[in-house]
């Protein structure tokens, strides 16, 4: 398979938009959907939002633009899979509460942003940042698989 190209990989997150991701029954308000999918060069922004209401905006970069995919644990088969494991990863996140206070933030057009870090969603406590990304290396938990 070749390299996927931002288009594919658009396609395939528009896909899922507006779907409501679950972790079961117990936690519904920790359910979130993908709103709304801006594509940028080499990159995408996703407006994330919970059904309690918590959101924020993610901005993803894509493989044109050469940066580490951190979320990617496998080499993708094509855009869906490469679509896949970045929902798993926003999962591991938005689950674990990132989408609520202990996130770092930044604004930006009165838009609230979450920032991707090696280990996942950056956090507010500096020290703990700096232990996870020494931990996770700057190409995250799951560098070496390809």
């Amino acid at each position: 398979m070749g390299v996927l190209t931002d288009q594919e990989i658009e396609v395939a997150l528009r896909k899922v938009l507006r779907q409501y991701r679950s972790t079961g029954p117990a936690l519904t308000y920790l359910d979130y959907a993908i709103l709304d999918v801006r594509p940028g060069t080499g990159s995408v922004d996703l407006e994330l939002r919970q059904r309690d209401g918590h959101s924020g905006r993610l901005v993803i970069q894509l493989p044109s633009s050469g940066a580490p995919q951190f979320w990617l644990y496998a080499t993708p088969a094509d855009a869906d899979d490469w679509v896949g494991q970045l929902l798993l990863w926003i999962d591991e996140e938005v689950f674990t509460s990132g989408l609520m206070v202990g996130r770092a933030r930044v604004e930006h057009d009165g838009e609230s942003y979450v920032q991707a870090a090696p280990y996942g969603w950056r956090l507010d406590d500096s020290g703990e940042h700096e232990r996870l990304m020494e931990a996770a290396g700057p190409e995250g938990w799951n560098s070496g698989w390809g």
